[in-house]
């Protein structure tokens, strides 16, 4: 059987890729010509859940054929449409069904509160696509193609949460969006210039051919990385991303959270190690510094400001600003220790961030609770969702036996042998933060008195409290599973790393 899976491993990548834009086609089609009067409530989300089912099973059978055959580079097309070059691995496969699992899960939420409309369903298939474009393509222009389909879908998704300030919000995610990824194809266009391609694999041989300090290499590196940080929405490149989180509506919050930088932090990481590689960085140390040091101030100052928050929203928006710059941290350490702890922890921020979100939603639903002084007593009301919510919250702050511990504890390893005691101490502190502003909610919901609105609890489904109880449970599963997960993915991390001896 896992033979069968690689030798069908184009068809496999093909399909992840294709299928939720041609459903997002179809939908779109189906609303046009035959729901135009009486659309069914549920007949776009039913839609939606097929796509992306059948695609979590092609991601899955992929995964497979990645495990068993190891990484593969595949090309489609080439004859009557132009070649596409698709890079895959396990780390790649990874994101991809991590994106795939969290829309499913998402999904179990907009059942019941919505968006019902079809231009949400299918921005969010095509939001999908553009994704697993992103992860998997082997070439840097494709990428930034896939890019602008990102922020196409997302700024439909935040356009339709329909708050006060979402088309505004919607625009200026545009702007800045669209802003930086420009930024990122100048990047390109300059080692275009210089090499003459921009796939992956010909720009790494051609680039240290150049020389890794040519200041022509160097320029087109760093124009790169500010491209790809607004997306990702490092500090101070991070506006976007808390406006956008207050003004959508709370399953686009969970995309924004969980998916999004998670899909411009791998694009990041490619550049890194597939084109520029460990040789670059060894020959260029201050500018890999540089990076470290921005990204743990990152860290450091998106966790002071999450700690000033009182909106749960505003927290877990800055908190994200946080998060990823601690995993940004552990990929320009560039060591197996580090990477495996960067990739653990873009897992696990994905899952926890996007069930947070949720949580939120929910709690807002029945409660009409946004703020910490709302959260008041919650959990008499509402335990599962309380529990919940607890055990995300020491997932995020990185406590043991969870996943975000195993992520925090690598990078921190890794920086003490690389000589960057300052990091692992600034990861040692962000997490006291971490703490101090979960802390504070935890207490609220358990501690205080409730008086404010009960809708009761039909309006939070069974459904809803098993997605969130799920997401703590992979949590903790991935806390628990760390070595199985290092022994999985140790192959494509040691082939990133060592990207500049093939």
């Amino acid at each position: 059987m896992t033979r069968w899976f690689v030798s069908v491993g184009p068809e496999l990548v093909a399909g992840v890729v294709l299928l939720p834009a041609m459903a997002g086609v179809v939908l779109q089609l189906t609303a046009r010509y035959y729901w135009r009067d009486t659309p069914p409530q549920h007949g776009p989300w039913g839609v939606a859940t097929a796509a992306l089912s059948g695609t979590a099973f092609l991601s899955g059978g992929l995964a497979i054929a990645l495990i068993s055959g190891g990484p593969a580079v595949y090309r489609l097309g080439g004859t009557v449409l132009p070649e596409v070059v698709f890079r895959v691995d396990t780390i790649s496969i990874a994101v991809g069904v991590l994106n795939v699992l969290l829309k499913i899960g998402i999904l179990v939420y907009t059942f019941t509160h919505g968006p019902h409309t079809t231009r949400f369903y299918v921005a969010y298939l095509f939001f999908t696509f553009a994704v697993f474009g992103i992860v998997l393509s082997g070439d840097l222009v494709a990428v930034f193609i896939f890019v602008l389909c990102l922020i196409g879908a997302t700024a439909q998704l935040i356009n339709i949460g329909g708050k006060a300030g979402a088309r505004a919000a919607a625009r200026n995610y545009v702007v800045t969006a669209t802003a930086g990824a420009s930024v990122y194809l100048c990047g390109v266009g300059i080692a275009f210039w210089l090499t003459g391609t921009t796939s992956t694999e010909q720009l790494r041989a051609a680039l240290s051919v150049a020389g890794y300090d040519d200041p022509v290499v160097v320029s087109s590196f760093v124009v790169m990385i500010v491209g790809i940080a607004s997306l990702i929405a490092l500090f101070p490149l991070h506006g976007w991303l808390v406006e956008t989180h207050a003004n959508s509506a709370d399953p686009v919050s969970a995309l924004i959270s969980g998916v999004l930088p998670a899909a411009a932090t791998y694009a990041l990481s490619r550049v890194v190690f597939d084109v520029y590689t460990t040789g670059f960085l060894r020959a260029n140390p201050t500018v890999a510094d540089g990076i470290i040091y921005a990204a743990v101030g990152g860290l450091l100052i998106g966790g002071v400001l999450a700690y000033g928050q009182r909106d749960i929203k505003g927290m877990l928006a800055y908190s994200t600003v946080s998060q990823f710059g601690l995993t940004i941290t552990g990929l320009m350490i560039a060591t197996e220790t580090a990477v495996f702890g960067s990739i653990t922890q873009l897992l696990e921020h994905g899952i926890i961030k996007a069930a947070l979100c949720l949580v939120a939603g929910m709690i807002a639903v029945r409660f009409d609770a946004r703020t910490l002084d709302e959260f008041g007593g919650v959990a008499s009301r509402s335990p599962v969702v309380a529990g919940s919510f607890v055990g995300l919250g020491i997932a995020l702050i990185g406590l043991p036996p969870m996943g975000g511990f195993v992520g925090k504890w690598n990078i921190a390893v890794a920086a003490l042998e690389e000589g960057y005691w300052i990091v692992s101490l600034f990861v040692v502190v962000s997490t006291v933060i971490t703490l101090g502003y979960v802390i504070r909610f935890i207490d609220q919901l358990y501690f205080a008195s409730f008086n404010g609105p009960d809708d009761g609890g039909k309006r939070i489904t069974a459904p809803m409290q098993l997605v969130v109880v799920l997401a703590v449970v992979l949590s903790l599963a991935i806390g628990l599973g760390s070595v199985f997960l290092e022994q999985t993915l140790r192959d494509a991390i040691g082939q990133l790393i060592t990207a500049d001896q093939r």
